[in-house]
């Protein structure tokens, strides 16, 4: 055998039929948190912008529509109009959870040999959305499992772009790196503590950034 090829049997093993793996996606489906409130913390920074830090509160017990509520814009209340900007976009996309990787974790992978990470080529379909975008055939991923309690579960996530893509015919994204960061509750149930986006691209032939960090706090179950 060949060094390259010895080198590369070390680096990674597949990961079919990995009992880890699949213990871990079992765990994922039984692990819903539609009851848990939580504060979100949002610090976004754009290119030749000021950056900007937004406090939400979602209640999953109000009704539909009022769950989430707008607590501060850069430690000042909200206005009506930016209440409401805030609010619709958050509405438009199902709340944090951790569930939610159970959409590709199953996925082909491969296993880093001697640790508990494993690494994506690329997503199954439905696995990774950037506003309306399914974006999961250019986007590779990586996660390291926690089997330090008696269920392992994801800690971390990391997804990498593959290639760009166009939006809104005058936008362009040209690259992302997004992760995602999962701690148990006090009753064992995994969700999520954070997560990072950085992203390049181009609106209008201008190019620019937008990096943003969130940070989940308050968090507890309602029933």
């Amino acid at each position: 055998m060949r060094a390259p090829a010895l080198a590369a049997l070390l680096i990674a093993a597949p990961a079919a039929a990995d009992p880890l793996q699949d213990q871990v996606l079992a765990g994922m489906r039984q692990s819903a948190t539609a009851d848990v409130a939580f504060t979100s913390t949002t610090r976004i920074e754009r290119s030749g912008s000021k950056a900007q830090t937004v406090v939400t509160r979602h209640d999953p017990r109000a009704p539909a529509g009022k769950r989430w509520v707008v607590a501060s814009i850069d430690g000042r209340a909200p206005t009506p109009k930016e209440a409401a900007r805030i609010v619709k976009a958050a509405s438009g996309s199902p709340p944090p959870s951790y569930v939610r990787l159970a959409q590709w974790f199953g996925a082909p992978a491969t296993r880093v040999v001697g640790t508990t990470t494993y690494r994506f080529a690329r997503l199954p379909k439905g696995g990774l959305k950037i506003g309306d975008r399914d974006v999961s055939a250019d986007t590779a991923a990586e996660a390291v499992v926690n089997t330090s309690g008696p269920t392992p579960f994801v800690e971390r996530v990391r997804y990498t772009s593959l290639k760009g893509f166009r939006a809104m015919l005058v936008a362009k994204v040209d690259r992302y790196v997004l992760t995602a960061s999962y701690a148990r509750l006090p009753d064992g149930r995994p969700f999520p503590t954070g997560n990072g986006a950085d992203i390049g691209g181009s609106m209008m032939g201008k190019g620019g950034t937008i990096n943003s960090v969130t940070r989940y706090s308050d968090i507890g179950a309602t029933r």
